[in-house]
């Protein structure tokens, strides 16, 4: 896919928070600037995920936009179609920060194809003493897997993450699959510590994984559903439910919203995968340390989308499962040497044979080959026996033969 040429806009917005990311060094256009993270030791890609401009600090977008995306206090974010993985404009893609609730993303999207909904999960007193939101599950409570996930989504339940890693075989079990998913999934900016997203020391995400990670799990039904519901009846004591709600502000504010998480801590602020449609197109947009209300960033972001991003070159793509697996098997393969003119060329050229090989096996052609008499390996294997009776009967017959000629030319016998 051609990547549209990087026009860099100026330096991301900084924040009093002393956790955000120092304002990032103006680049000139078309010269990106190093990776704002490490390379992870399994990633199989070259340069930044996704496109050159992607690495690039700063906003990014193709230079030929009638207009550029609005200013947006956030340290970084990437706008995209979600269906083609096309990205439209981002800024500081790769940077990586905490990504609070919005890795409850990541948490669904590894075990919805993993554990079954209808099962029915005991909750344990870790699980209810999860700290920060939560959906109310109690100790001792049989709850569904269904259920767990509405109390992961609508409410951004911590004791449910922790309640659906424990039911996934554990917590530490969950996070290594979360974190193989990730490197699957061609997220290699991303590190799990917990299921929930809480906050703690080296667990990151970036705006460009948490869109991948997004339109990984949009493409699932259930993901879908999980998203957009804005109530459920959650089960309570004695048989009966109380009611609870979507926290992300964007469903049932902005026309056509989908989804999908919102999220906020004290390192990492307010972060958000927003998700709408409208006229046929769906974009995903997604926003690390911003503002309140996050929803209305995202908006902003989400209008130029469907308005004046959709006439513009995209800037990079959201990488695939299926491109990371691709990438990784080329690596893998041993490259032949490169073709170098003048050798082999001409019809005439000829290999001279390796020293090292026998006559017999030698690559030089059948013309320059020396020519030796061979006994035929049939002759070869016959027994010693054979040979002496042969022999005497080859000399007989000669004595023979010899006597004749001499009788008739009149010779003594």
């Amino acid at each position: 896919m051609a990547l549209g040429v990087v026009m860099v806009l100026g330096p991301a917005v900084t924040t009093a928070n002393a956790e955000t990311a120092p304002t990032p060094t103006p680049t000139p256009t078309g010269a990106p600037s190093p990776s704002t993270t490490r390379r992870a030791p399994d990633n199989p890609f070259t340069g930044p995920v996704g496109g050159l401009a992607l690495g690039t600090k700063g906003v990014v977008v193709d230079p030929k936009a009638a207009q550029v995306p609005p200013a947006v206090d956030a340290s970084s974010y990437v706008l995209a179609d979600l269906d083609t993985g096309e990205v439209l404009a981002a800024k500081n893609a790769h940077l990586a920060r905490p990504p609070a609730s919005t890795l409850k993303t990541l948490t669904a999207v590894t075990l919805l194809p993993r554990l079954d909904k209808r099962a029915r999960y005991t909750a344990t007193q870790a699980d209810a003493n999860m700290i920060g939101s939560r959906v109310g599950i109690e100790a001792g409570s049989a709850y569904t897997i269904d259920q767990l996930f509405y109390g992961l989504f609508l409410p951004s339940g911590n004791d449910a993450a922790n309640a659906l890693g424990n039911a996934a075989g554990g917590v530490p079990t969950a996070v290594r699959m979360m974190n193989d998913e990730a490197r699957r999934l061609g997220a290699f900016d991303t590190h799990v510590v917990n299921t929930s997203g809480l906050d703690e020391p080296g667990q990151v995400s970036s705006a460009y994984d948490l869109a991948l990670i997004a339109r990984t799990g949009m493409a699932r039904s259930d993901f879908r559903r999980y998203a957009t519901t804005l109530r459920y009846n959650f089960p309570g004591r004695n048989g009966k439910t109380y009611q609870i709600q979507n926290l992300n502000k964007l469903l049932g504010h902005y026309p056509g919203a989908i989804g999908v998480k919102n999220g906020y801590t004290t390192k990492a602020r307010n972060t958000l995968v927003g998700a709408a449609e409208q006229n046929g197109r769906r974009l995903v947009v997604t926003l690390m340390s911003t503002g309140a209300p996050s929803w209305q960033r995202a908006a902003t972001l989400l209008d130029w989308g469907f308005t004046a991003g959709a006439k513009v070159k995209p800037v990079g793509t959201l990488v695939s499962a299926d491109d990371v697996a691709r990438e990784a098997a080329a690596r893998a393969t041993p490259t032949a040497p490169a073709h170098q003119p003048g050798l082999a060329d001409s019809p005439k050229a000829t290999t001279a044979p390796d020293p090292a090989l026998s006559p017999a096996t030698a690559t030089a052609p059948s013309d320059m080959r020396p020519s030796a008499a061979v006994i035929p390996e049939q002759l070869q294997r016959m027994p010693i026996w054979l040979w002496l009776v042969g022999f005497v009967f080859v000399a007989l017959a000669s004595m023979r033969v010899y006597s004749h000629v001499r009788s008739r030319r009149g010779g003594p016998a």
